[in-house]
């Protein structure tokens, strides 16, 4: 996350400087921090044995954090890198990259919800600040994405994608 698109914006736009996105991720992280409530004294492990009531209990906030956080963030971004591959090597057209992005969002809206309710239960304080950044951070790659496919496709898109998505080059 934030690894192509933010670096893409900060190196061939002046959409935004390096320092402002430096302390818009400071206040952020000091934002979710004095949200984020203090660790329980005890709180009760389950573990689940299928994969809906992992979703279900993940969903919930029954789980740990770890267990909620994990195997999104293992999965969401080799597609991110993956979708990025393919449009620089020009198998992806501009239209399919702004497809996949829109599949991602539904998964993402669930990770974070996860997130956020597994962080309440996390015995780390500075884990579920990270973790609940994380999820933050990943609705921020998909503004800039959105930015970079709506203001900047000549950074990103070839000429030819760049045909056949916006009518000229």
């Amino acid at each position: 996350m934030l690894f192509n698109s933010l670096a893409l914006l900060l190196e061939f736009t002046t959409f935004i400087a390096w320092w402002e996105a430096l302390a818009v991720g400071v206040a952020l992280t000091i934002l979710l921090y004095s949200l984020t409530p203090p660790p329980p004294a005890y709180w009760e492990v389950k573990l689940p044995n299928t994969l809906y009531l992992y979703l279900q209990w993940s969903w919930l906030g029954y789980t740990r954090l770890s267990s909620a956080f994990w195997p999104f963030f293992l999965i969401y971004n080799p597609i991110l890198f993956g979708v990025d591959y393919r449009l620089q090597e020009g198998s992806f057209t501009a239209a399919s990259w702004i497809t996949i992005h829109l599949i991602c969002l539904m998964p993402l809206i669930y990770w974070t919800g996860a997130v956020w309710r597994c962080s309440a239960h996390c015995t780390a304080r500075h884990w579920a600040v990270l973790a609940r950044l994380a999820t933050v951070a990943a609705f921020a790659d998909l503004a800039l994405r959105w930015v970079i496919y709506r203001y900047y496709p000549n950074i990103l898109f070839n000429c030819q994608q760049m045909i056949a998505q916006f009518g000229d080059c």
